[in-house]
């Protein structure tokens, strides 16, 4: 039976589900608020401790999203503010970042991310395109209120600072779905991760280089590009040195780089071992620290005693902290909620949205919906889930930041300003749109 290890006792239905998909050589350490998915049957909030040398891995542990993580990059005050106090500016930069970042959710035949396979040099053969590749991307300004002293070593000096960030959510797009399609058809193959993993194998050792960095490189070209629709031009940029010679692009430096689902080799373990962080930031593949909160919240950042971004967490699950926050409701009852309130509102001959914060969401969010033909109005109108409470708050500091070694550290809330976010996906927008369109045909 393999052991699964926790800061406190799992829940029942969580262990005996770990047991049954782990083998006697594996290990996993459950963290708080640690779930598996009701939606895509994924774990969340566990690490895991998987042999490379012995056979029938289930392949199932692993989650779609390879390498999916948050960048943050400081803009100053002074330029940040310029576009927060001014109502017109805000609503400019909403509908621009709507515009610029394009969308899977929003065009089924759009593809997004480098490929997975490269030249020898492992840079890309062909160009390729940035966007949300998934219904949980987002990217824009947030801020913070933020304790620092008005200058580095002016100790007993502090004070609250405001602060603002430009923040990327994304994923690794085609690079991480192919990883994940030929990891999981080698596995059920009887193959090992050693394998998997080695010269000649399948994945192989180039497939795992590249997707560990496809994330990071989509989430930079975002940030340029929505950089670029705030009008922050001063904002230091690099080039891509993986991409093609023939498509060369640039991408920004980040302040904070986290990754989560991210996948390595042990070194100096006694035996072979592979360490998978199913939805929680692993400090050694990542810059910096930050968690996340729900998407109204926005995230949670980490500095040091003396402000540095570059923290040092020390901890019994393998120096991993949580990212992903416990879901309160499942997708289906999300659609059905909103479907029938925006229906309610349909029949009462309200064209305002019915949501509970509505004034909140209109004025610091936007998404684009794919376009359904004579529907066009009603789907623009639809709210992503997120922004419907499918998710919890962040919820473990309070009790156990210091077993996961960041109680020492100070603590940045980025709550959104001006965001586009990854809209619903299209089937299930084409529900909602549906049942709200037959509302208004009574």
């Amino acid at each position: 039976m393999a052991r699964v290890l926790g800061l406190d006792d799992p829940p029942a239905k969580l262990r005996t589900e770990l047991q049954n998909a782990l083998r006697v050589c594996d290990e996993a350490v459950v963290l708080p608020s640690a779930v598996r998915s009701s939606e895509s049957g994924a774990f969340k909030n566990i690490v895991f401790r998987l042999s490379g040398t012995d056979t029938d891995l289930n392949p199932d542990i692993f989650s779609p999203a390879w390498f999916s993580g948050v960048s943050a990059v400081m803009v100053p005050e002074n330029i940040a503010e310029q576009v927060v106090r001014d109502p017109r500016k805000r609503a400019q930069v909403l509908s621009k970042l709507r515009e610029c970042i394009p969308s899977e959710m929003a065009n089924s035949d759009l593809q997004v991310g480098p490929e997975l396979d490269g030249d020898s040099d492992d840079r890309d053969k062909t160009g390729w395109i940035a966007g949300f590749d998934s219904g949980s991307c987002c990217v824009g300004l947030y801020s913070a209120r933020q304790s620092r002293s008005p200058e580095p070593g002016c100790f007993g000096m502090n004070r609250v600072h405001s602060a603002y960030y430009l923040v990327c959510k994304a994923g690794g797009g085609v690079a991480a779905q192919t990883f994940h399609s030929r990891l999981t058809a080698s596995l059920r193959n009887g193959k090992t991760l050693d394998e998997c993993f080695a010269a000649g194998g399948s994945p192989g050792p180039q497939a795992l280089r590249r997707v560990s960095i496809a994330a990071q490189r989509m989430r930079k070209r975002i940030l340029a590009e929505a950089a670029t629709a705030f009008g922050f031009v001063a904002l230091d940029t690099i080039s891509d040195n993986a991409a093609a010679p023939a498509a060369p692009h640039r991408g920004c430096i980040p302040t904070i780089d986290v990754t989560y689902n991210c996948l390595r080799k042990v070194e100096g373990a006694s035996r072979s071992t592979w360490q998978y962080s199913a939805g929680c930031v692993d400090v050694q593949c990542s810059q910096g620290l930050m968690t996340s909160s729900n998407l109204a919240e926005g995230f949670v950042a980490f500095t040091s005693t003396t402000d540095e971004f570059r923290v040092q967490v020390r901890n019994e699950a393998y120096n991993v902290v949580p990212f992903v926050t416990a879901r309160l409701k499942n997708n289906r009852d999300v659609v059905t909620n909103m479907a029938e309130q925006h229906r309610q509102a349909v029949a009462k001959g309200r064209t305002e949205s019915p949501h509970p914060d509505a004034a909140f969401v209109t004025e610091r969010f936007s998404w684009k919906s794919k376009e359904i033909a004579g529907a066009e109005d009603v789907a623009a109108r639809m709210e992503p889930l997120a922004l419907w409470g499918t998710h919890d708050s962040e919820g473990f500091l309070a009790n156990w930041g210091r077993e996961l070694g960041v109680s020492r550290c100070k603590v940045i809330r980025m709550a959104p300003e001006i965001v586009c976010v990854a809209a619903m996906e299209p089937a299930k927008l084409r529900a909602c749109v549906k049942k709200v369109q037959e509302a208004g045909k009574r």
